[in-house]
């Protein structure tokens, strides 16, 4: 039978030594058992090596620990070699990985220890490194969890002491049992546990073998159903970084347990049918080898890379013919010769020295060397070095492959000078300007000195792209960097760093007020007119930020930053100007940030409640209405105020996602309500603008939630502000009322405090107005106050509509509204905001 050698096998890459760990396990033949099994429970280890003068003698494993005796107190404190497994099964790091597997299959083993050309101890190799590695490569075809489930899976009571359940899961060689019988009363996914040889260690360790199966079972246990692919179970195993998954069948009934080792035997099987597969058509793959060779040599004939193969004495045995090309040595003139003479002289024994200790090593080296022609002409190349090894793992030859990269060595600079900058402009790019800060940041580190940066956006430059296009925008951010650098000076160091933004280092500015002077004068230097291509006049301005070390940062990252918080200060207080960073910017702008990471988790991490502040019919004292408010307390107990969170959720764009939830669980509330009894309340809730311009319409959505719920429309009013109506407003009247047209109520909220033109009032669809708490504040103040209230609650009136107050918070405030016609009044006065529970009791209290 033919079989593939190890050295056939590593053509995929990967030798049992590239799987073991770089540090293994070990101990001494004299080790006491409870010491070795406690260093396997700190280093979560499944087995220990035992080593004599560095060789192993011995194998440890959690499975080696299920036949001790029940009573194994006394047993722990015997030396490790009567307990440890012997002799150990060893492999060669240099053997492919289908050899241990075939190798573990034979000698029914779950480990075997990796060994060097001496026997010497290098590392381990058990199934898990195999499933994490080669079955990562390898699919399972087609076959489902429940091919490869084993069904011989035992089922203890939770009450059996650990001693009997090591000793039945010894007998019935198992590495896992399923626990049941815990009590009827916990909830589902705590009646069932499973134990492993891992739980069986912990026990041995801690010394708690008087424990019951229930008390270290692991629950809940991670469920599988069978007809799950292997590659999909496989997948939850590796990331859940578990070795037993409970199988459920479609009953969901337990049918057994899949583990590692049920997945290792398929490839087992497919390894071991391709072996056969082989032997039934030795003649055929002999043909095949034999072309495969053929085609080898002709792909290495062929090949434009150099090649050159080494005999193990590190004697030439072969070159291919772009070997004499580059090099300029006939094949007869180097084969049986050292390497050395193509050696340059430019690299040191000791880099060659270093080459080897690697190959040796790894069996493997790459890198760049400099080689010497026949000519005498010196040149570079990429070498590549393999080792190649026999069956038996021996290194037999070194295949060399190296590139001629001369080339490529005049073409660095080149590409070096694109890397680090700007196409357009010539100046260093934001990559070299950071290199550059680093090295300018380091010498004034050094000398004592400080050190200014300036970052300059243009304002708006989209602006002339879009009218000009984008050849004459090139043509004005050409010479908005002349300019820059002319009035920066010569000492100065500016790059781009953006598409419309430059940055300089200003070594020579020694005081605030003469970096912000200088700043000064670029503006005006940049807000000189520009004269276009078509002779046209331009326009632009800036905003520039200031930042120094050591005085606002002390490191390169840091110093950025800051600068570039100072330029968006200055943005936000107006453009072209100057900002100048702060300590306090800085806090403000990491506060604005903590507070948009916590807002976007609020809702996952359902942080977010609503509160209902009752509303009142002013002429019968009524519980008619409630107001549906968000609140937020984070998961530290602060109560974070919707003044500050909802503009928050506007800018950051969550605002819909905000709304729909709030609209959702309001009107799950009012659901509930309307089963206490509860018919008559009406539902507000607030809109934002941006809610209007979703990616789904308003209404629509407000037409799910209420089918959802099963809520009559004329239940639901939404609150809209003045500012809704600064956009577009013919778009905005039809969305209103295709609102309306589903029944649903549209309150003006705020009123009067924005533009308040009085013609929308008359053409857009509102049924009610809300008036403003500062006129209601306004009422104890004088009697223009009283009147101004009540000449908007007439006009409401006069024009049909519906009026509501809020703010109310006195008698006094009450009685004149009553007494002006407002219909509906809400504030602390008659009810603050409260929970839903609060507004059932509070219905019952008036109704009485």
């Amino acid at each position: 039978m033919i079989r593939p050698t190890p050295a056939e096998d590593r053509s995929f890459g990967l030798t049992v030594g590239t799987l073991s760990p770089g540090t293994v396990l070990s101990c001494s033949p004299a080790t006491p058992l409870a010491q070795a099994v406690t260093k396997m429970r700190n280093a979560n280890s499944s087995s220990i090596i035992v080593v004599q003068s560095n060789k192993p003698v011995g194998i440890l494993t959690e499975h080696d620990l299920l036949s001790l005796p029940a009573n194994s107190k006394a047993v722990l404190s015997q030396p490790v070699e009567m307990r440890m497994s012997h002799p150990v099964h060893t492999i060669s790091i240099h053997a492919s990985p289908q050899s241990a597997i075939v190798r573990m299959r034979e000698r029914n083993v779950r480990h075997l220890v990796t060994v060097d050309e001496n026997d010497c101890l290098v590392g381990i190799i058990s199934r898990t490194d195999l499933i994490r590695q080669i079955s990562n490569k390898k699919p399972f075809s087609a076959n489902d969890v429940a091919d490869a489930v084993r069904r011989s899976t035992i089922f203890v009571d939770a009450r059996m002491p650990v001693s009997e359940l090591r000793h039945r899961m010894h007998g019935e060689k198992c590495d896992s049992a399923i626990v049941t019988g815990f009590p009827a009363d916990l909830p589902v996914d705590q009646q069932t546990g499973i134990i492993t040889e891992r739980d069986i260690l912990r026990g041995f360790a801690d010394n708690n073998d008087g424990l019951t199966a229930g008390d270290i079972a692991t629950r809940p246990v991670m469920v599988i159903n069978g007809d799950v692919n292997l590659n999909d179970a496989r997948t939850i195993m590796l990331r859940k970084n578990i070795r037993h998954l409970v199988v459920h069948n479609q009953h969901r009934e337990i049918i057994g347990v899949l583990s590692f080792a049920d997945l290792l035997e398929f490839i087992e099987q497919d390894y071991l049918i391709y072996l056969n597969n082989i032997n039934d058509d030795s003649d055929s793959e002999l043909v095949k080898a034999r072309q495969s060779l053929a085609l080898a040599r002709k792909l290495i004939e062929n090949s434009p890379d150099c090649v050159m193969v080494c005999n193990a004495r590190a004697e030439i045995e072969a070159v291919n013919p772009a070997f004499t090309r580059v090099t300029g040595y006939q094949a007869e003139e180097v084969i049986g010769k050292n390497p050395s003479i193509l050696q340059s002289g430019r690299q040191s024994k000791d880099f060659y020295r270093q080459m080897w200790v690697e190959l040796a090593r790894t069996g493997k080296w790459e890198g760049e060397i400099w080689n010497r022609r026949k000519s005498g002409e010196t040149f570079p190349e990429w070498l590549s070095i393999m080792a190649i090894r026999d069956s038996d793992g021996t290194i037999s030859h070194y295949a060399s492959i190296f590139t001629d990269i001369s080339e490529r060595e005049k073409n660095r600079e080149d590409i070096l000078r694109i890397a680090f900058t700007d196409e357009l402009t010539g100046m260093p790019n934001r990559r070299r300007f950071s290199e550059l800060l680093s090295l300018h940041v380091g010498r004034a580190r050094q000398h004592g000195r400080p050190l200014t940066v300036m970052m300059l956006d243009l304002d708006n430059f989209q602006r002339v792209n879009n009218a000009l296009g984008h050849n004459a925008g090139d043509d004005v951010l050409v010479e908005v960097s002349r300019r820059i650098s002319r009035e920066l000076g010569h000492d100065a160091v500016m790059a781009r760093v953006g598409a419309d933004e430059y940055a300089a280092i200003l070594p020579d500015i020694k005081t605030e007020q003469e970096a912000l002077n200088l700043a000064e004068r670029v503006l005006v230097r940049l807000g000189e007119p520009h004269l276009t291509s078509k002779g046209d006049d331009l326009y632009l301005s800036a905003s520039i930020g200031i930042a120094s070390f050591p005085k606002d940062a002390n490191d390169t990252s840091n110093l950025l930053r800051c600068v570039e918080i100072a330029m968006l200060q200055a943005k936000e207080q107006g453009r072209n100007r100057v900002g100048r960073f702060s300590v306090s910017l800085q806090s403000q702008k990491g506060a604005d940030l903590a507070l948009e990471t916590a807002l976007r988790r609020a809702l996952d991490n359902n942080e977010l409640h609503l509160a209902y502040q009752p509303q009142f019919d002013t002429r019968t004292g009524q519980l008619c209405g409630v107001e549906a408010l968000a609140r937020w307390t984070t998961a530290s107990g602060e109560h974070i105020p919707p003044s500050t969170f909802i503009p928050v959720a506007e800018e950051i764009g969550v605002i819909g996602e905000l709304g729909r939830w709030v609209m959702r669980t309001a009107c799950r509330q009012l659901v509930n309500w309307r089963s206490e009894g509860l018919h008559n309340l009406r539902l507000a809730v607030n809109v934002s603008v941006q809610q209007f311009y979703g990616t789904v319409d308003l209404a629509e959505q407000l037409r799910a939630i209420l089918v959802d719920k099963g809520l009559s429309a004329d239940r639901l009013e939404i609150e809209v502000t003045e500012s809704l109506f600064m956009r577009d407003m013919a778009d905005m009247r039809a969305k209103l009322q295709r609102i309306q047209d589903l029944g649903i109520r549209i309150s003006l909220d705020d009123f009067g405090t924005g533009f308040s033109s009085l013609s929308y009032l008359r053409t857009l669809p509102f049924d009610q107005i809300k008036l403003d708490r500062s006129f209601v504040t306004d009422i104890d103040r004088g009697e223009e106050g009283r009147t101004l209230a009540i000449t908007i609650i007439n006009m409401a009136r006069n024009l049909g509509k519906t009026c509501i107050a809020e703010g109310v918070e006195n008698d006094r405030q009450l009685e004149v509204l009553r007494d002006a016609g407002c219909d509906l009044v809400q504030g602390y006065l008659l009810g603050r905001p409260m929970s839903a529970q609060d507004i059932s009791r509070l219905a019952t209290a008036t109704d009485g």
